[in-house]
């Protein structure tokens, strides 16, 4: 099904980006919303810039931000955060649709290291969360979740299988998301 109401969406994030990547590429396929903004408080890799220069011409793409600015937003309907680590800002929460991306399945393991502490606490399932963003760290609504079992003591094969989950999954949740 397509979006009737066809989205402008805004990314925020601080790592690789493998997600943001997935989403990119799924989107220039089914073209379910237009992206607008692109924000990271670090370098954006290659692969993205790369990926963005071939497909998404028009994307604002801001490297190095340290404090999001209202006007990088200019004609955004929601914004999607993909693992970005800074607290965003009360007045971008107030005026903007954001939501979240978080590693656990909330709202147990707020916050980082999310699966080194699900292994030391011989949690039985892992996953991710969906949420919407509010002044209080990884507190905002859920939106929709992944759980797996947990088949692993090794930290790093879990991380792979959590970042899988991921990549099967997170598309599809935000789409769903913008359909509702």
């Amino acid at each position: 099904m397509k979006l009737n109401n066809y989205k402008k969406v805004s990314f925020l994030i601080s790592g690789g980006g493998s997600n943001l990547l997935k989403i990119l590429k799924n989107n220039s396929v089914n073209k379910d919303f237009e992206v607008v903004t692109i924000i990271s408080n670090n370098k954006i890799s290659a692969k993205i810039k790369s990926y963005l220069n071939k497909f998404y011409k028009n994307v604002l793409v801001v490297e190095f931000q340290t404090k999001l600015k209202k006007k990088n937003f200019f004609a955004t309907d929601i914004i999607f955060s993909l693992g970005y680590m800074k607290v965003i800002e009360k007045s971008i929460i107030k005026n903007f649709d954001v939501i979240n991306l978080h590693p656990s399945i909330l709202p147990t393991y707020k916050g980082l290291m999310t699966q080194k502490r699900m292994l030391i606490n011989n949690e039985k399932n892992y996953g991710f969360t969906l949420h919407k963003v509010s002044n209080a760290l990884d507190e905002g609504e859920t939106i929709s979740n992944k759980i797996r079992k947990i088949n692993t003591k090794n930290e790093t094969e879990l991380l792979y299988k959590h970042k899988s989950l991921e990549h099967e999954f997170v598309y599809k949740q935000f789409i769903d998301y913008l359909l509702d």
